[in-house]
């Protein structure tokens, strides 16, 4: 019931800015680094992040993400998590924007199976040139089981 009211709410964000897309100059953007995941039970896990996201004007973008699991803490194991986050945006000035997200996620991990649930964060990106970026930012994911916090640094790259 909670995955389903988060989509629901996660729906109403973005069904907007799919609807003035068409209005809209959007630009889509990828990112690729390393991200820390902290579990409320004390495990550590690293993975490598991948994301993909749309822009809707300078403030509101769309955006998706996948993590795959390469550093284990004590038998602990992450396997893969996903997710869909709409983003509002807040440049700064023309080379450092902040922002805040808000989606649905779910992580798999072994032992242990997935779960689901609500994910927020909030973070920044300094733009290198007007293409390439460097981003930081934090993610609580709020699931079934407890709460993981992912703390992630990644290069940016807009098209």
């Amino acid at each position: 019931m909670k995955m389903k009211l988060a989509l629901a709410a996660a729906s109403m964000l973005v069904a907007p800015a799919f609807m003035s897309a068409q209005a809209q100059t959007s630009n889509i953007y990828v990112s690729g680094g390393y991200t820390q995941f902290e579990g409320d039970g004390g495990a550590s896990l690293g993975a490598v992040t991948g994301r993909v996201g749309v822009g809707f004007g300078p403030n509101f973008a769309v955006e998706g993400e996948g993590s795959i699991g390469i550093a284990d803490d004590s038998g602990t194991e992450l396997d893969s998590e996903i997710g869909v986050y709409a983003v509002g945006k807040l440049p700064i000035n023309p080379s450092f924007d902040v922002f805040g997200r808000v989606g649905v996620s779910r992580i798999e991990t072994s032992p242990g199976g997935d779960d689901d649930g609500l994910a927020y964060g909030a973070g920044a990106q300094w733009n290198l040139t007007p293409v390439d970026g460097i981003r930081g930012d934090w993610t609580r994911h709020d699931y079934d089981n407890g709460e993981v916090d992912a703390y992630a640094l990644s290069y940016v790259r807009s098209f």
